[in-house]
């Protein structure tokens, strides 16, 4: 690649991030931005007053809201946010009171109990999380250009940041903006393991196994691209036939794991008293949190069907309009329609969805799996779509949120399926003037 286009790719990726940071005080509020915002007290608890031993949770401890949030909520954006409030010249008096957001009464109570954030400490709450999303915009860049040369990347990147939902949920102070950066960036590590073969060395395993601890810290289903990441690296050494190979590649990935799960234990100061307990008890109010759930969304605590779930995940990326909240009753507050409408009506919310469009780039995605190649980069993406499709398809709940995990690969195999067909049209017509 030339200078002139180095120049012209890092302005291409600029405008992108640009972009995605313009738009972030035009998302339409969500009662989880209070709850992650009210969490980051516990930046303030730890890295100002020095008391970690508050923040620890015991298996046999009583049930609280406040040890069930430290279970349940990642790190990363609690102490990014509470961060970004020290440097604005906050400190903890000035956050939400308990507990940030209370879904248990409407939007007006909530309201009245001073439970959403002003403005200004809105916006400042959203802009660590957004320049996370943002950053993931090079990165998903250099994925789909290993994959696929320049202009799969470029397109990738397009779509990948023009992406309603992805958008709406990356410029929200939620726990998706860091679960996109660094799950991605586990990712490139293990592309970069890929093309330097057994010359990678350990730095680059370690670097994975780091950025995959930090994935974890993010939010707990970064597990689908840390699962990516060493999948895509063990079928690699699995293709090469290689028994000693394979045994390094197998032997590496396990201590890779070993070390993503050390350092996010180590970045989960509600796991310190008792890491194997506090993940035992993790799972259990995981799983009552989602009972909880279904049972609210759908009287007699019954899920979606297999025929649902499929339906989802097929139309999830590119034919469903961007989900602003989880609740119904919030259709009926004026405060919210209110900037969902401005959220539409602004050329900052990304491509709009359409049957047409969201038509086409299925189709597009249809047409980049149908020609992964055989080559270890592209074959492991299977790997890495296939844990994701199978994590969904266990799924329960028809919450956009959800199925974030999975746009960057869609992004990615429609930017594939373009630049294939268009490929394809170019050495036809090039065959059509020899002919003529």
């Amino acid at each position: 690649m030339s200078r002139r286009q180095q120049l012209a790719v890092a302005l291409w990726l600029a405008l992108l991030i640009v972009y995605v940071l313009a738009g972030v005080d035009l998302a339409p509020f969500h009662g989880d931005e209070a709850l992650q915002i009210r969490s980051s007290v516990d930046y303030f608890t730890l890295f100002i007053e020095g008391y970690s031993a508050a923040l620890g949770v015991r298996p046999d401890d009583p049930r609280s809201a406040s040890s069930d949030r430290r279970l349940l909520q990642g790190s990363i954006t609690p102490w990014t946010i509470g961060l970004a409030w020290h440097l604005a010249g906050h400190n903890s008096e000035d956050l939400p009171p308990q507990p940030g957001w209370d879904w248990a009464l409407d939007y007006d109570t909530n309201l009245a109990l001073g439970l959403r954030p002003a403005p200004q400490l809105l916006l400042t709450s959203r802009y660590p999380s957004a320049l996370f999303f943002a950053l993931s915009v090079p990165l998903l860049y250099f994925v789909a250009w290993r994959l696929g040369g320049i202009g799969a990347a470029l397109a990738a990147s397009a779509l990948y940041a023009l992406h309603p939902a992805l958008l709406l949920n990356g410029r929200r102070a939620l726990m998706e903006g860091p679960l996109l950066f660094f799950g991605l960036l586990t990712i490139c590590c293990a592309l970069m393991i890929l093309r330097r073969g057994e010359g990678a060395g350990l730095r680059w395993w370690l670097a994975l196994a780091l950025s995959g601890g930090l994935a974890l810290a993010s939010k707990h289903s970064a597990l689908l691209f840390l699962g990516g990441a060493l999948g895509w690296c063990f079928l690699a050494a699995l293709l090469q036939r290689d028994r000693q190979v394979l045994l390094a590649a197998t032997l590496r990935c396990v201590l890779s794991a070993a070390l993503a799960l050390t350092i996010f234990l180590a970045l989960s100061p509600a796991l310190w008293p008792d890491p194997w307990g506090g993940l035992q008890r993790l799972v259990r109010v995981r799983s009552e949190l989602v009972q909880v759930q279904v049972q609210n969304l759908q009287p007699g605590g019954v899920g979606m069907s297999l025929a649902e779930r499929l339906d989802q995940v097929l139309t999830q990326p590119y034919l469903r309009s961007a989900m602003f909240y989880e609740v119904a009753s919030w259709s009926e507050y004026e405060a919210i329609t209110a900037e969902i409408e401005i959220w539409r009506g602004s050329p900052l919310s990304g491509i709009p969805v359409n049957p047409l469009t969201g038509g086409v780039l299925s189709l597009l995605t249809l047409a980049g799996f149908a020609q992964i190649g055989r080559k270890p980069e592209q074959v492991g993406l299977l790997a890495w779509l296939a844990l994701t499709l199978v994590v969904l398809l266990l799924n329960p709940l028809p919450w956009q949120r959800y199925y974030l995990p999975l746009l960057p690969m869609t992004c990615l195999l429609a930017a594939l399926g373009m630049t294939g067909l268009l490929g394809r049209a170019t050495l036809w017509r090039s065959k059509v003037k020899r002919k003529t």
